[in-house]
């Protein structure tokens, strides 16, 4: 019974956790729009010479995504999101190192699913900013939503299910490649010797190192900036002063009317005073 309950416990522990997870794919899907928002200002700084850059951007970040991916998913077993926050992927048969194919399926799933992705997003938006939409176009756009709709569902299900423990994998398309997170073995990967590598390996060992922790530092700027940049919209909204409610033409013309009314009873009255102090100083002679 102790032993089961240690394994069990040894289980849990080596298991991410649901927010882990979350956050490494809010990460990966941070990087896209970012890198996106920055080569649109360069551009817009240089429009003669680097257009290119901005209107095949798509692609380039695909080709450097691909590479990118590759790397991480070679040297530490997982994507770029992933070893930020210290996971790995591992094989749900065998819980052991993914073979080379579920490396290289996990590879297409991770890089050209968000490429379609957003290319079906931008075709839609470029859809509804016309008039009139012809039958294929709105056909299209139904089936594009329901597919999001449904997608989203089987995204919450596979939440709910890795929540419960009834499922070792938190995506679809980890289950697709057939493997699923875990944490990182640090001390294993901290004591690999250099004095065994050559001079050239460890130069590209010390060179991938660096540029690997200076992606994760722009990572991590990237996120901070994302969160000053929302904290700061929402203090200037709450910021700025409410205005009064604007005033009604009823409520500006019923002053003036019963001014006026009041104006002109009070010249009958004075009037009326007048003749009377006359009559009566006529009948007094």
């Amino acid at each position: 019974m102790a032993e089961k309950a240690a394994h069990l416990t040894t289980t849990i522990i080596s298991r991410p956790s649901i927010f882990e997870v979350i956050a490494q794919e809010n990460l990966s899907s941070t990087i896209y729009p970012a890198l996106k928002k920055i080569v649109h200002y360069i551009t817009n700084k240089n429009p003669g010479q680097l257009e290119w850059l901005d209107k095949y951007f798509d692609e380039v970040f695909l080709a450097l995504n691909t590479v990118c991916q590759y790397q991480y998913l070679k040297k530490y077993g997982g994507t770029f999101s992933e070893n930020f926050y210290d996971l790995t992927r591992v094989s749900s048969i065998t819980n052991s190192k993914p073979d080379k194919n579920q490396l290289y399926l996990g590879l297409v799933l991770v890089v050209c699913v968000p490429y379609l992705r957003n290319k079906c997003d931008m075709y839609i938006d470029k859809l509804q900013m016309k008039y009139k939409l012809q039958l294929k176009h709105k056909v299209f756009i139904t089936l594009n939503k329901i597919v999001h709709t449904c997608w989203e569902a089987l995204r919450l299900t596979y939440y709910i299910k890795y929540i419960n423990g009834s499922s070792q994998s938190h995506s679809p398309l980890l289950t697709m490649a057939g493997m699923a997170l875990t944490y990182k073995d640090i001390e294993s990967s901290n004591n690999e010797t250099l004095a065994q590598l050559s001079i050239k390996e460890s130069i590209k060992n010390y060179l991938f190192y660096g540029l690997s922790h200076s992606l994760e530092l722009g990572a991590f700027f990237m996120q901070f900036l994302n969160w000053w940049h929302s904290e700061n919209l929402q203090s200037k909204f709450i910021a700025y002063p409410i205005p009064d409610p604007p005033k009604s033409e009823t409520q500006i013309s019923v002053p003036y009317v019963k001014m006026k009314e009041k104006c002109q009873l009070h010249l009958l009255y004075q009037g009326l005073c007048t003749v009377t102090s006359a009559y009566i100083n006529i009948l007094w002679e």
